[in-house]
């Protein structure tokens, strides 16, 4: 009996490891997920470009290297500092209220703005919108 009992027991240990080792995974697992899922956190809109880098009215986030042409031109509202920044040219590293631009100009105006209630979310919203082209075929003309 004394040799059986043992034997449990050490079993028992053992599927106790793997239980706790299947846990610590799976909630590792979970929190990479997590990670993944809530991305980067956009700081600032495109009101303006003329480059292929990036498209009017797209947010960037911090840390986001965007790259001129010498005639490449454009136009961040950072949503926390309320900056609103012109940059012709050069590098442009995104900043958390403001850009690093690196051989290139920059042009800063701080705006009037409620910074303190605009948020970003990757959250979806109920709104929508449609395009129409032309019209529709069976209308008198």
């Amino acid at each position: 009996m004394e040799g059986n009992s043992s034997r449990f027991f050490r079993l028992s240990a053992k599927a106790q490891c793997q239980a706790r080792l299947a846990t610590l995974a799976v909630v590792g697992m979970m929190a990479l997920a997590s990670a993944a899922t809530a991305g980067p956190i956009e700081v600032a809109l495109v009101e303006n470009s003329n480059s292929p880098n990036v498209e009017f009215m797209e947010y960037v986030h911090a840390g986001q290297v965007i790259r001129l042409g010498p005639h490449e031109t454009i136009v961040l509202r950072y949503m926390n500092s309320c900056v609103r920044e012109t940059i012709s040219g050069g590098t442009v590293i995104v900043g958390t209220d403001r850009s690093d631009v690196r051989s290139g100009e920059v042009a800063r105006l701080t705006m009037q703005c409620d910074a303190g209630h605009m948020e970003a979310t990757n959250a979806l919203t109920p709104f929508g919108g449609r395009i129409v082209r032309g019209l529709p075929s069976g209308l008198p003309k």
